[in-house]
């Protein structure tokens, strides 16, 4: 039997072409592909266990957990801005408190020495005079000499000798004297007075 060309016959034969070129191509695609592994992926990160042996990456969990996982490097960076901020404002309160530090630590120096001078204004050959006269001669000499020189001397003086010699002296005066000790010897160079801040 003889098969006759029909109308489909062009059709059968452009389909079988075709058919044949698929698979060719689909055998040709395997073939490449089993050619050899695929290269490593370079973005993910191996874990090698304590025994030495590759840790298999943790399966992807949930969305809230993928979502979790997407947005930790933010959250940290964002951390991390907060905690760097926390720390310049701490550093900038540092910086102000030590300035702030030196400033009284310099203005107790300056108190200090001004009550050094005020110690060593007397000489200890005037020291002895006073020391020597009698209270009530001692009282009016020390009434006439400039205030700080007297409250001076009565200060390196023994305690009996300089209040028998203020208790001579009128009231105003042995005030002012007292006064003038006090200051210098007693006060703080924050202006506060040490025997205040006892009690």
């Amino acid at each position: 039997m003889m098969l006759r060309p029909t109308r489909s016959s062009p059709l059968v034969a452009v389909s079988a072409l075709l058919l044949g070129l698929s698979v060719t191509t689909a055998f040709a695609e395997k073939a490449e592909k089993n050619e050899g592994p695929p290269p490593p992926d370079q973005s993910a990160v191996r874990v090698i266990g304590s025994d030495g042996k590759p840790v298999p990456p943790p399966e992807p969990g949930s969305e809230v957990e993928r979502y979790c996982s997407a947005i930790a490097d933010p959250a940290r960076e964002a951390r991390i801005a907060v905690q760097q901020k926390k720390l310049k404002d701490l550093e900038a309160q540092v910086d102000a408190r030590i300035d702030e530090l030196e400033k009284k630590r310099a203005d107790y120096q300056t108190w200090l020495k001004e009550r050094q001078v005020f110690l060593d204004s007397v000489s200890d050959t005037m020291l002895n005079i006073y020391a020597k006269m009698k209270p009530d001669a001692a009282a009016a000499q020390l009434a006439a000499v400039d205030r700080p020189t007297a409250a001076a001397l009565l200060v390196k003086l023994n305690a009996r000798t300089a209040s028998a010699i203020l208790a001579e002296m009128s009231a105003p005066i042995a005030a002012e004297l007292g006064n003038l000790i006090v200051e210098k010897t007693t006060k703080t160079p924050d202006g506060a007075m040490a025997g205040l801040s006892k009690g």
